[in-house]
């Protein structure tokens, strides 16, 4: 009887609000899961550059090493502020012809973007000596 009692007290209560059916479970923020994250970490990336000065013409190699927590979208290479490099695939090895009209300090500038749009940028720098 008590039991009885008991259900026809809860479904009147929960009548008098509009509603037959039984109140749902509190939902707070902790309780809330999101599907998807925001990607806040830049890539990384390393150099190795040979040689660090060229005394004939040739080439100077830069085998570069790239990561991201999710994608690397693009990597763009400048030697002196102009282009050298824009390269969305996942090849990192480049070389670049000097001569001795190129004589002098160099700066090679790395930039490395993911998809989210965090940037790394890397600078080194390396000497042409041809015929010096």
């Amino acid at each position: 009887m008590k039991a009885f009692l008991l259900s026809v007290l809860i479904i009147g209560l929960a009548t008098s609000c509009g509603s037959t059916q039984s109140p749902s479970p509190r939902m707070d923020s902790q309780t809330v899961h999101a599907t998807g994250h925001a990607d806040t970490q830049a890539p990384t990336v390393t150099m190795v550059m040979f040689p660090q000065t060229l005394r004939e013409a040739g080439n100077v190699f830069f085998q570069l090493s790239t990561r991201d927590n999710t994608d690397v979208a693009q990597v763009i290479m400048t030697i002196d502020g102009k282009a050298f490099v824009q390269d969305r695939s996942a090849h990192n090895s480049y070389a670049k012809y000097f001569t001795a009209l190129d004589n002098g300090s160099h700066t090679v500038a790395v930039q490395v973007s993911d998809r989210a749009g965090n940037v790394t940028e890397y600078r080194q720098d390396f000497q042409v000596s041809i015929g010096e």
